[in-house]
C-alpha cells in the first residue's frame, strides 16, 4: 500500500574494521552499527520496537522476527546507553540493541528492537540515539521507517506519519489518526526522520490495558502491519 518510492543514500560519516574480523562498525552521532553482513534492500522498510508502553513495540518486532526467521544484522552501541552489562549464563554483554533482516511479502524488512531505553540522566541521550539510527537507515536506502508503540485505555489501532495520504490509506485500513504524545525514543525517530524530506515515516501505536507487557496489542499491531505493508505473515 506504502513504502514504495526510493531515494538518495548519504555518505558515511566513519566506517572502520575490527582487527582480524569481517564485521564493519559504522558511527553516526556517537552511535555505532556493528554490521554482520551486507543485506539486500529491495523496496525496503524499517520497522522499529522499542521498550515503551505495554512493551507493544518490542513484542511486536519479536513476533515478526521469529515468524520471518530474520537474522540478525547488526548490533548497535553508544556511550548514551545505559552503564550496564548483560550477563546471562555467566556470560556477559555490553548492553545494545539488534537489528534483524528478512526478505518477505517481496521487499527487505529491517527490524530494530531493544528492551531497554536510552540514559535518562544524560538529557541529550535519547535525542542523539535517535538521531544516529535515523542517519544509519537514510545511509542504508530506506525512505520508509514505521515505529511501533502502545498507548493506554483502549483496545483500538492508532496511527500518526508525516505524509497526508499516508495517514488517510492508514485511517482506510481500519486505524484512527492519533492524538497525543510519544514519548521517549519511538517519538524522537519518527520526528527527527521527518525533518528528512523524502523519508516517510509511520507511527501504529495499539492500545493496551497491561503495561508490563500486553501481547494482545501486540498482535493487534502486527495484525494490522501485516495488513498495510503485505508482509505475507503466518498470523
Amino acid at each position: 500500500m506504502f513504502f514504495l518510492t526510493k531515494g538518495k543514500v548519504l555518505t558515511l560519516k566513519v566506517t572502520y574494521y575490527r582487527a582480524g574480523s569481517t564485521t564493519s562498525i559504522k558511527k553516526f552521532s556517537e552511535v555505532f552499527f556493528e554490521e554482520l553482513y551486507e543485506p539486500g534492500k529491495e523496496r525496503p522498510v524499517f520497522i522499529i520496537g522499542i521498550t515503551g508502553i505495554g512493551e507493544v513495540g518490542r513484542i511486536t518486532v519479536e513476533i515478526i522476527k521469529e515468524l520471518t526467521d530474520a537474522q540478525l544484522l547488526c548490533r548497535v552501541y553508544s556511550p548514551y546507553f545505559p552503564d550496564q552489562v548483560q550477563i546471562e549464563d555467566g556470560v556477559y554483554e555490553l548492553l545494545h540493541y539488534e537489528i534483524h533482516h528478512a526478505k518477505t511479502g517481496g521487499r527487505d524488512v529491517f527490524l530494530l528492537s531493544g528492551d531497554f531505553q536510552p540514559d535518562f540522566t544524560i538529557p541529550e541521550s535519547s535525542y542523539t540515539v535517535a538521531e544516529g539510527i535515523v542517519d544509519y537507515i537514510v545511509n542504508l536506502g530506506c525512505r520508509r521507517i514505521l515505529v511501533v508503540d502502545g498507548f493506554m485505555n483502549s483496545k483500538e489501532i492508532a496511527v500518526t506519519s508525516n505524509d497526508s495520504d499516508i495517514l488517510s490509506k492508514l485511517i482506510k485500513a481500519g486505524a484512527k489518526p492519533y492524538r497525543g504524545y510519544i514519548s521517549g525514543l519511538a517519538g524522537l525517530i519518527l520526528g527527527l526522520s521527518a525533518l528528512r524530506g523524502d523519508v516517510i515515516c509511520v507511527g501504529v501505536l495499539a492500545g493496551c490495558r497491561n503495561v508490563k507487557g500486553d501481547k494482545a496489542a501486540s498482535l493487534r499491531a502486527l495484525k494490522f502491519i501485516d495488513n498495510v505493508l503485505g508482509l505475507d505473515l503466518n498470523i
